[in-house]
């Protein structure tokens, strides 16, 4: 997967069906691409933007020291 191929409005349409509910980022990428199982690869492209786009998502990291998959929530 190319993430220059991301489509922001659909990653922030995702995210915001969550709405004050917690989810982590394998959610997001398992919706994305629509019921398909991401791949550790997908899911790190993925984690890594929405950590570049969490002002633009209005999401935050749940801080952890489980490590894994990172939780997200809402940022308002």
């Amino acid at each position: 997967m190319n993430t220059a191929h991301i489509n922001l409005d659909k990653l922030r349409n995702i995210v915001q069906k969550f709405g004050n509910h917690s989810f982590t980022t394998s959610q997001v990428a398992t919706d994305y691409l629509q019921g398909d199982n991401a791949s550790a690869l997908e899911a790190h492209q993925f984690e890594d933007l929405l950590k570049r786009h969490a002002a633009l998502l209005a999401i935050r990291p749940l801080p952890s020291s489980a490590g894994g998959d990172t939780v997200w929530v809402s940022a308002m």
